[in-house]
């Protein structure tokens, strides 16, 4: 299966510009996720790629062939869509079997693709019913099947669970990653929710504004955003983020400084400028323990009261008021804290990130590296 090069890709509407210069390879049988809040251009560049919309500037390569000027039908792409995009009129053979059939391929052929498909996707006695009759997962997957018997060079995904509920969401989200690991077929995957991102992807792109924040895989991406906006929006729940001053003490320690409170962090002085930054702490990095508990080697201890709990089977999250600031924890199901409790709440330093003054993270030794 071939590669998909995005080469300075630009677009603008109407004197507005949704794409800013995007520069990303997919590699061959890789599947991609492009993902970002709305507005963030993600669905105009895969129309970009299926070529239902024309670049600016800029070209698309698929394979060792330049695109950037083809039509939709000349590029060899299946496109699955939010919408699902169904004939009602047709079964759901006739409707997975239609591309297939306006290419001119024999009935024998056609037929066996459709069964096949059918069959890997659980639809095998689904097929003589028509779309009114199924639910919104089953459409879905009459589209996904609709999408693997033309047996493409690439597979394009807009968005195709967002209007699924959260169990169907699981379930069809599971079949798809199925469906690519069984043909290997280069994708490139849409969604504005970060949970499918991490569990689909092989790699993701991050975008804002029309332009490329960070691409990498789901574990660089969580481990090392580098910046603000990427550490907000991977990982559930969001990142904590505490926004105070960064000042060396006398020993040449840094000392961070937000609210009423302050903490030293074991990081030469010299290694980050003094001033305005944020301290970035994921929920699930933290914890609770009495009060008066001392910090461990390699973490820090803040004294803190409960304030809010949200329980949710296998978790619960509990938000605390520190000196530094308000802090969301992830604990588990056994967590037996009740509001108004004190407790300490112990940081590990080396899950830590800090950010710069421009929201840029500053990268340190042996931190979240």
């Amino acid at each position: 299966m071939p590669q998909v090069i995005l080469d300075k890709v630009s677009k603008s509407f109407a004197g507005v510009q949704v794409l800013r210069e995007v520069s990303v390879d997919i590699a061959e049988g890789e599947f991609c996720v492009l993902v970002g809040p709305s507005g963030s251009g993600k669905s105009t560049l895969l129309r970009v790629i299926a070529g239902l919309e024309a670049p600016t500037a800029g070209r698309v390569h698929i394979g060792p062939r330049d695109v950037t000027d083809l039509p939709p039908k000349a590029r060899d792409v299946a496109m699955v869509f939010q919408s699902y995009a169904l004939y009602p009129q047709l079964s759901v053979r006739d409707n997975m079997g239609f591309g297939l059939r306006l290419a001119g391929q024999p009935k024998a052929t056609i037929a066996a693709k459709v069964d096949a498909a059918a069959q890997s996707l659980g639809l095998t006695d689904l097929l003589d019913r028509f779309p009114r009759q199924l639910s919104g997962g089953q459409r879905q997957r009459v589209a996904m099947g609709r999408a693997m018997v033309r047996a493409p060079a690439v597979f394009l995904f807009d968005e195709p669970l967002s209007n699924l509920d959260a169990s169907l969401r699981s379930s069809v989200r599971a079949e798809i990653r199925a469906m690519h690991a069984r043909s290997k077929t280069t994708s490139v995957y849409v969604t504005h929710d970060q949970t499918e991102a991490m569990t689909l992807g092989d790699r993701i792109v991050v975008l804002r504004n029309g332009a490329v924040e960070q691409s990498g895989t789901p574990h660089a991406l969580y481990q090392a955003p580098v910046n603000r906006f990427v550490a907000s929006f991977i990982g559930t729940p969001a990142m904590n983020f505490l926004e105070g001053r960064m000042a060396p003490d006398a020993q040449g320690q840094l000392v961070f400084a937000s609210g009423t409170g302050q903490v030293q962090l074991p990081v030469p002085g010299h290694l980050v400028q003094a001033g305005a930054c944020t301290v970035g702490l994921r929920p699930e990095h933290c914890s609770l323990v009495a009060a008066g508990t001392q910090a461990p080697a390699a973490a820090f201890a803040l004294e803190c009261l409960v304030q809010h709990l949200e329980f949710t089977g296998a978790d619960t999250f509990v938000t605390v008021q520190t000196p530094l600031g308000q802090v969301l924890v992830k604990c588990d199901d056994r967590a037996a804290w009740r509001v108004g409790d004190l407790a300490t709440l112990l940081c590990n330093m080396d899950r830590l990130h800090i950010f710069d003054a421009a929201e840029q993270r500053l990268t340190l030794p042996g931190w979240g590296a």
